[in-house]
């Protein structure tokens, strides 16, 4: 009886870890199957995320493209005011040489006009004495004849002013 018990204990401890053998292996199975629907779901997200990503990336990459064309506008901008600016100042220039020669002139059209004033001033004095002169020597004059006396007729300008 003792190799009947030996034989019945062994291949009870057989039983028991093949038993144990396969609880271990569906319990490991069961695990594989929680692994493989985590990474299933993972590789889900990843699909997702990579969808929404590259919706992302297209408006960012025209808008990245909208603004490299701004700024090129920008640019050309900047370089026609920078032209617009040369010319205006080539401009304000020339108005500064023109304001000049005409300030020039207008001084030397005024000094002229002045020495006129001053010379028609002048005549108009001389020709008050003249009269004054001839007016002193009428009244000189004896009542008889002429007497060798200057002529009593008034001098005038030929041009009043």
């Amino acid at each position: 009886m003792t190799m009947e018990w030996i034989a019945a204990v062994a291949v009870a401890a057989f039983v028991i870890w093949v038993a144990g053998t396969l609880l271990a292996v569906r319990a490991l199975l069961g695990r594989m199957a929680r692994v493989q629907a985590s990474a299933e779901a993972v590789q889900e997200d990843m699909h997702r995320l990579s969808g929404e990503m590259s919706q992302v990336l297209l408006p960012t990459e025209q808008t990245m493209r909208s603004l490299r064309q701004s700024a090129e506008s920008a640019e050309r901008l900047f370089q026609a005011m920078g032209q617009v600016g040369g010319t205006i100042e080539h401009a304000t220039s020339a108005v500064e040489r023109v304001t000049g020669t005409l300030s020039q002139s207008a001084i030397g059209h005024a000094e002229r006009i002045a020495k006129q004033r001053e010379l028609d001033a002048a005549v108009q004095w001389a020709e008050l004495g003249l009269t004054a002169w001839q007016l002193w020597q009428t009244g000189r004059k004896p009542s008889s004849g002429n007497g060798g006396t200057v002529s009593s007729a008034p001098v005038s300008s030929s041009s009043p002013k």
